[in-house]
C-alpha cells in the first residue's frame, strides 16, 4: 500500500482535501497535517501529524475510535461515540456537540500519530484505546458541568432553585431546630445554613434579569426579605431579624462572586449594539 504525504494549513476545510479523499478511494494510505482543536489533547493541530488508512465498503466502524468523514460540506477527523442504526455518531475529544451521519461519508480511520516532538503513536494499541477512554470519561465530566452553565439548563435550574427556598423557608421543619440551635465560632448553625442557601439566589437571577446586576443585587434582595418575612405570618415558623441578616449577607458574598462575569457581559451586549448601529 502505498503512502502519500500532504501538508496543509491548520484547517481541515481546505480544496486539497478532495485530492486526498481521491488517493484514499485508491486505496492509498495518507499522511497530513493535522489542524484545530477538536482532538485535545491526544491530538494538537500545532505540529502533529496524522495517518489515515482507507475503509473498505464492507468494512464496519468501531466504536472509540477515529475516523476521517465528510459531514455538511466538511471534513472532519473525530472520534465514532456510538452507532444507533444507520445514525453514525461523532464527536471530537474537546467538543460539546455532537455530528451524525452515515456510513458511507466515513472515509478513513486514524491509524498513527507522529507528535511534534518526533514521537510515533500507534492508534490501534491497548494503550491509546486506554488512554483515549480516560479523556473521554475527563470530557464527560466537563459536559456535565457545561450543561449545567449553559444558559437554558440554568433558567430550569433556577425554577427548582426557588421551589426548594420555599420549601426551606415556609415548610414546618421545626423538628430541625436542636440541631441548628448549635454554634461555631460564635454563630448559630442556622445562619450559616441561610447564608449558604441564599449565596445561589444572585445566580440563578442574573439569566432571567439580563445579567444587569444592580437589579439582580435588588431582585435577590426582595427575595430575601420576601421568604423571611412570610414566616411572620405563618404559625408554625418565626420571624428572626438575624435569619434575615444572615440571608443578606449570604446574598451580597453571592453576588459578589458572580459580579465580574455581569460586567463582562454587559460589555460585550453594548459592543455589540454599538457595532450593530
Amino acid at each position: 500500500m502505498k503512502t502519500i504525504q500532504i501538508t496543509l494549513p491548520n484547517s481541515l476545510d481546505n480544496f486539497i482535501l478532495v485530492e486526498m479523499c481521491e488517493r484514499l478511494k485508491e486505496g492509498h494510505t495518507v499522511t497530513m497535517l493535522f489542524g484545530g482543536r477538536s482532538m485535545l489533547p491526544l491530538i494538537n493541530g500545532e505540529g502533529d501529524k496524522i495517518q489515515l488508512r482507507p475503509l473498505a465498503e464492507d468494512e464496519k466502524c468501531v466504536v472509540g475510535e477515529v475516523y476521517l468523514f465528510r459531514h455538511l460540506g466538511h471534513f472532519i477527523i473525530h472520534r465514532l461515540m456510538r452507532i444507533d442504526g444507520d445514525d453514525y455518531v461523532f464527536r471530537g475529544d474537546n467538543c460539546y456537540a455532537y455530528e451524525h451521519e452515515e456510513r458511507q461519508n466515513v472515509l478513513a480511520k486514524l491509524i498513527v500519530i507522529e507528535k511534534k516532538d518526533g514521537t510515533i503513536v500507534n492508534c490501534e494499541t491497548e494503550e491509546w484505546r486506554s488512554l483515549s477512554r480516560k479523556v473521554l470519561r475527563r470530557r464527560k465530566i466537563k459536559n456535565a458541568v457545561l450543561r449545567f452553565t449553559n444558559q437554558k439548563a440554568r433558567k430550569m435550574w433556577a425554577i427548582a432553585y426557588f421551589v426548594l427556598l420555599a420549601v426551606l423557608m415556609w415548610a414546618p421543619l421545626n423538628g430541625l431546630a436542636p440541631v441548628l440551635d448549635n454554634y461555631i465560632f460564635g454563630l448559630r448553625v442556622d445562619h450559616f445554613l441561610h447564608a449558604s442557601i441564599f449565596l445561589f439566589c444572585p445566580l440563578f437571577l442574573a439569566d432571567w434579569l439580563d445579567k444587569r446586576s444592580v437589579w439582580v443585587f435588588l431582585a435577590a434582595i426582595l427575595v430575601g426579605l420576601i421568604t423571611e418575612g412570610v414566616q411572620a405570618l405563618l404559625p408554625y415558623r418565626g420571624y428572626d431579624v438575624n435569619d434575615l441578616v444572615a440571608n443578606c449577607v449570604g446574598i451580597f458574598i453571592g453576588w459578589l462572586a458572580i459580579l465580574p462575569i455581569m460586567i463582562r457581559h454587559r460589555r460585550i451586549m453594548r459592543k455589540k449594539t454599538t457595532n450593530a448601529k
